[in-house]
């Protein structure tokens, strides 16, 4: 019996899951730099703290922020999907607004060459994509909401993409070609609401429940033989 029950809670406290990442990829990466290594494309769980505004490692880096957040308050964003959503509400010249009450996800992407340098990839998420934010005061502003925990953020000037640099919204993909040079373009993706993370929080809840009602049918089993 008391077997039984260590090896119930033996599985309680040591399942882990797959991580699902509402990043899904970064596909068809390819670009040059001035100088270093090879372009590369990267998404990571680990962004650096303090965040530098001038990694110069010729690497495109992704990482998933606040996912399935309720907007508190509107959030300003340079970029939409679509300027008819019921849940956009136009700026004027300066940009939209996604409305305060609706579901978002974020996503922080980074690119920095050493010296001057080019790159072409597609971004592939697992919602729709919603908006883009690429200008410095509009990504200072949405830190508070949107931004990971217990990261640094290191607010600096320059932080937005260039005025020439292109992005592509398909459903839930980006084709980007950004050129950059100190300290980088930068940028945050605002999407849907995300099956994956979502599922990220319940499954392991699910997993516990389960194992805790085994360990029940135990307990039962004693009472009864």
């Amino acid at each position: 019996m008391k077997k039984s029950i260590s090896i119930a809670i033996g599985l309680l406290a040591t399942v882990s899951l797959s991580a699902q990442a509402t990043l899904v990829s970064i596909e068809n990466c390819s670009g040059t730099a001035k100088n270093g290594p090879a372009v590369t494309c990267e998404i990571t769980n680990s962004p650096a703290n303090v965040i530098s505004p001038n990694p110069n490692n010729n690497k495109l880096v992704a990482w998933d922020e606040v996912q399935n957040h309720v907007l508190v308050e509107d959030l300003k964003v340079d970029r939409v999907f679509d300027p008819t959503a019921s849940f956009i509400e136009d700026a004027g010249n300066s940009g939209y607004f996604i409305k305060a009450g609706t579901i978002v996800s974020s996503h922080y992407v980074q690119w920095d060459p050493n010296g001057r340098g080019q790159i072409n990839a597609s971004i592939v998420l697992d919602s729709q994509i919603f908006a883009f934010i690429t200008s410095d005061q509009n990504l200072f502003d949405s830190d508070d909401q949107l931004a990971l925990p217990n990261i640094n953020y290191n607010d600096f000037n320059l932080r937005g993409i260039e005025k020439k640099d292109t992005t592509v919204f398909d459903g839930d993909s980006a084709s980007i070609n950004w050129t950059a040079s100190s300290p980088g373009d930068w940028a945050r993706l605002i999407t849907a609401y995300s099956p994956a993370a979502e599922a990220q929080v319940s499954e392991p809840v699910t997993i516990a429940l389960f194992l805790s009602g085994l360990i029940g049918f135990v307990c039962r089993r004693k009472v009864t033989n």
